[in-house]
């Protein structure tokens, strides 16, 4: 299934909202839930500048260990299913003929929805 969803074989309601915004949704509140569990080692810094200065395999609690590799599993994860997602839309869009309004406004939305996942993590 996931081989015929990233070629585009799959329906186009199906991928752009159970696969493209559902699923982007649910991994952008898990990391966003990972990044709470590690706002108490945090101590006002941000991620970038604890894993830069602050952050030591051997000297962090277990526990901050386990958070960082959650956060950055998951982070890794989004960064490629929001590119595969984008692409799997395309090619679905480009095999859907029924009306080329649909086939725009599914492009621009799964941009729209990979832009508004990745917004709140690029502002502060």
């Amino acid at each position: 299934m996931v081989e015929k969803l990233f070629k585009g074989e799959l329906s186009l309601g199906a991928t752009f909202w159970k696969y493209g915004v559902l699923v982007l949704i649910i991994l952008h509140y898990a990391l966003k839930m990972f990044a709470s569990f590690l706002s108490s080692y945090l101590k006002g810094k941000t991620i970038v500048q604890f894993f830069l200065n602050d952050f030591h395999l051997v000297y962090t609690s277990k526990l901050s260990l386990l958070w960082t590799l959650c956060y950055i599993a998951t982070f890794i994860i989004l960064v490629v299913y929001s590119y595969r997602i984008i692409v799997a839309v395309w090619r679905c869009t480009s095999n859907y003929s029924k009306s080329i309004w649909l086939v725009h406004l599914s492009r621009l939305g799964i941009l729209f929805a990979v832009f508004m996942t990745w917004y709140p993590f690029f502002v502060r």
